[in-house]
């Protein structure tokens, strides 16, 4: 990338507003499930998978195309596409006239969404410095808990203020202006246009180490996607509407702190020698220690601020997987097939979208939110094991790069 002044602080920026426009109009379905659930007459399973979890599987479907056609054309071309295709199939949501037509649109929203993953971890990696590449990766996905911040803090007011359906379209707009955003500063890096080396692909496919780091993923993301449901939560135990996305918003906002923190930890244990997955390991399991409490506190009805505290807290663990678990991809992948890689990792990663249907499944069985929270706990926990298990398992040495493993 050619771009005047420090590039990367520019390319950081952009992205961190892009996620925040992707974010609102993910999140922005979690405090409006329990008014699209009253309206349509529908059951919590059924809203949690027509209304949260078929977003997902748009999303993770797009995963490998896009990150493959990145390599292949151009990150920015399919970056691009994106905001403007979430942002016009967020306005047909609050457009739709039945629930057939909300869950077509919200699985049209993941697949446009689909299409940023891949390519924007693939910039940030191709311009960031070495030495800060575990901070470049975290404050650049800051803005997915800033957007989901706000599309909890704002879905809750602003629904109660205008109604469900004008709060889908008023927070499409900052999509478009992602949009603009991307065709005025982005660049696409040198490796797009190239010929692809399919040999190299093959080996992600192959790679033990790939797989584990996937496996995390899609430990975290099942938890992540669990706390949908928290604003419904809430509301069971007595709370308003808008007091829990209030209070469900710090999770969000938790990972600018979070990032920043995580990320800078790692860069420095490299520094000194050591790798970044022993770090990455213990995040993941404090992540879902903190899903634990949080469920005990539930059961017990605890105080409203012992809760908002436990669900910053498991904010906070969640989203400092990411800075360290993107650099440690970064590191151990060529950078001629960054796009696929990230979109691999996030394709199984989002396979665990699926659970706020599956939590909705369990409430409905059970009458109860807590068996499902509790399974949100303990597939966490596998992912953090998982990532304890990279190459050199349980051991604080440098992850070994992909190139390593296959001469």
């Amino acid at each position: 990338m050619k771009l005047r002044l420090q590039s990367y602080i520019l390319v950081w920026s952009v992205m961190v507003f892009v996620w925040v426009a992707n974010y609102i109009t993910r999140t922005v379905a979690s405090p409006a499930a329990p008014f699209i659930r009253n309206e349509f007459g529908i059951s919590y399973e059924l809203v949690g998978f027509g209304v949260l979890s078929i977003l997902f599987l748009g999303y993770f479907s797009m995963q490998l195309p896009a990150g493959y056609l990145g390599d292949k054309i151009g990150a920015k071309k399919i970056l691009l596409i994106g905001p403007i295709g979430w942002g016009l199939s967020t306005i047909l949501t609050g457009l739709s006239k039945n629930f057939e037509q909300i869950s077509a649109f919200r699985l049209m929203t993941g697949l446009f969404q689909g299409t940023q993953f891949g390519n924007d971890r693939a910039i940030i990696a191709s311009v960031t410095p070495k030495d800060k590449m575990g901070l470049g990766q975290g404050v650049s996905f800051s803005g997915l808990g800033i957007g989901m911040g706000l599309g909890l803090l704002l879905g809750g007011y602003l629904i109660k203020w205008i109604g469900w359906r004008q709060t889908f379209i008023l927070l499409s707009i900052p999509s478009f202006v992602a949009a603009l955003l991307i065709a005025l500063f982005l660049r696409d890096a040198s490796r797009s246009n190239q010929v692809i080396n399919r040999s190299e692909i093959r080996t992600i496919f192959l790679s033990r180490d790939h797989w584990l780091l996937n496996l995390a993923a899609f430990g975290t993301l099942f938890a992540l996607w669990g706390i949908l449901w928290i604003p419904n939560i809430l509301v069971d135990i007595g709370l308003d509407i808008a007091l829990a996305s209030l209070i469900t918003s710090s999770f969000g906002f938790s990972s600018v702190p979070a990032l920043i923190f995580t990320g800078l930890v790692s860069d420095k244990l490299v520094k000194k020698g050591f790798g970044r997955k022993i770090w990455l390991g213990c995040i993941i399991i404090l992540f879902a220690i903190t899903i634990s409490l949080l469920t005990y506190s539930i059961v017990v009805k605890a105080d409203v601020l012992f809760i908002a505290l436990l669900i910053f807290s498991a904010g906070f663990w969640q989203w400092g997987v990411w800075s360290v678990l993107y650099s440690i991809i970064a590191e151990i992948t060529p950078k001629s097939i960054h796009g696929t890689a990230y979109g691999l990792n996030n394709f199984i990663g989002q396979i665990g979208g699926f659970s706020p249907w599956i939590i909705g499944l369990i409430r409905d069985y059970t009458g109860s939110f807590v068996p499902a929270l509790l399974v949100c706990s303990i597939i966490a926990s596998t992912g953090g094991l998982s990532a304890l298990c990279v190459r050199p398992p349980f051991r604080a040495k440098p992850e070994i790069r992909l190139s390593e493993k296959f001469t």
